[in-house]
C-alpha cells in the first residue's frame, strides 16, 4: 500500500468514526434531551452550536466524503474493479454516505442552528417562550429529530457497506 492510501484510509476511518458517532449521539442522546428540556432545549443545542459541534460534524463529514471518493478512484477505478462485488458495495456505500451527507449538512446542521437562535432569544427575553416560539421550538425538534434518525440509519448503512465490501 503506498503512502497516499494510507493517508487517505486514516482521514476516510478516522472523519467516518467522528460523523457516525456524531450522529449516533445527537439521535440517541441530545436531539431527546433537548425535547425532554422544553424550552431550555434551545439553550442547550446552543451551548452545543457556541462550541461549534455542527462545524466539526461537517468537517468530518466532508473530509469523510473527499477521501472516500479518491480511494474510490485510486483503488477500485483506475484499477478497473468498479464491476466487481467489492467495488460496487464501495460504491453503495459511497452513494448512501452522500446522501447521509445531504441530509446532516441540509436538514441536521441548519436545524440545529436554528434552535440554538431560537434559544439564545428566548434566553434574552429573561421570560418563558411566548407561545410562537414554543410552537417554533417544538416543530424544529421534530424535524431535528426525524433528520437524525435518517442521519444515524444512513451513516449506519454506509459504515456497514464500507466495513464489509472488501471481503465480498
Amino acid at each position: 500500500m503506498d503512502i497516499l492510501t494510507i493517508l487517505l484510509r486514516i482521514l476516510h476511518i478516522f472523519g467516518g468514526v467522528f460523523w457516525v458517532g456524531a450522529a449516533w449521539l445527537i439521535t440517541f442522546f441530545l436531539a431527546p434531551t433537548a425535547a425532554a428540556l422544553g424550552p431550555e432545549g434551545g439553550k442547550f443545542m446552543g451551548a452545543l452550536s457556541a462550541r461549534k459541534m455542527p462545524i466539526y460534524i461537517s468537517i468530518a463529514a466532508l473530509v469523510t466524503l473527499l477521501a472516500g471518493f479518491a480511494l474510490y478512484y485510486i483503488r477500485i477505478i483506475v484499477p478497473g474493479l468498479s464491476n466487481t462485488t467489492a467495488g460496487m458495495v464501495f460504491g453503495l456505500g459511497g452513494i448512501i454516505g452522500l446522501v447521509a451527507g445531504g441530509v446532516g449538512g441540509g436538514i441536521v446542521g441548519p436545524t440545529t442552528t436554528k434552535m440554538a437562535a431560537l434559544g439564545a432569544e428566548i434566553a434574552r427575553g429573561g421570560k418563558p417562550p411566548t407561545p410562537e416560539q414554543a410552537s417554533q421550538l417544538s416543530a424544529l425538534q421534530k424535524r431535528l429529530a426525524s433528520a437524525s434518525l435518517w442521519n444515524a440509519i444512513l451513516v449506519t448503512l454506509a459504515l456497514l457497506a464500507m466495513s464489509v465490501a472488501r471481503y465480498l
